[in-house]
């Protein structure tokens, strides 16, 4: 599997132009990755629509690791009994609060265009999916301009919320929209995400 860009270069998605320059001097003198890949890292960080798609692509987890444990004494022991409650305290007031909750989800948030943006696409990066899906679904809904790129990148951010929140279908329709997009780097993009969303869908 080929390594992300940030990864070759040692460096966040948070680091700037003159950051990545640098990291590309120090990768050349670690010599850790061939002449082109280092060259190649570097310009899909330096081009704004690529960085996009590498930021998607990033890991949000560590691999895990695989691990031994031999102590199995705890298959022995007796399941605990399980105890139900005869009745539940407040659930009427839980359920109304949910019900209350719901229906503020549904309506728009009272904030700019630009906020909804930058909101939409931190608490992404943060992994706080359920907050950056109302952001980005809001944002998305009020964006009259669909070519420009803070689309494009508020749509790749909802797709992955979409995602790591579990609603696999919400991200594979709306991935399925940019299938035809104009420029062609994101018809790949969008191909390679669908086949990867379909195949997590199928095991569901």
């Amino acid at each position: 599997m080929e390594k992300n860009p940030y990864d070759i270069l040692g460096i966040s998605q948070a680091a700037s132009k003159a950051e990545i320059t640098k990291a590309v001097a120090v990768a050349m003198k670690c010599k850790q990755y061939p002449v082109d890949v280092i060259a190649k890292a570097q310009k899909s960080l330096m081009k704004s629509d690529e960085r996009i798609i590498a930021d998607y692509l990033r890991p949000i987890l560590p691999t895990i690791k695989q691990f031994k444990y031999s102590d199995l004494s705890a298959l022995s022991e007796l399941a605990p009994t399980l105890s139900l409650l005869s009745e539940f305290d407040g659930l009427d007031d839980a359920m109304a609060q949910a019900t209350q909750q719901a229906t503020l989800e549904r309506v728009p948030l009272p904030i700019p265009l630009s906020q909804l943006f930058t909101e939409g696409v931190t608490a992404c990066k943060e992994g706080r999916y359920p907050k950056a899906i109302k952001y980005l679904e809001d944002y998305c809904h009020s964006c009259k301009e669909r070519n420009s790129q803070n689309y494009l990148k508020a749509t790749i951010c909802l797709i992955k919320a979409y995602q790591m929140g579990g609603q696999l279908h919400r991200a594979i329709a709306l991935c399925q929209s940019l299938i035809n997009h104009n420029h062609p780097q994101v018809n790949t993009w969008a191909k390679k995400i669908l086949a990867i969303l379909s195949k997590e869908n199928s095991r569901v």
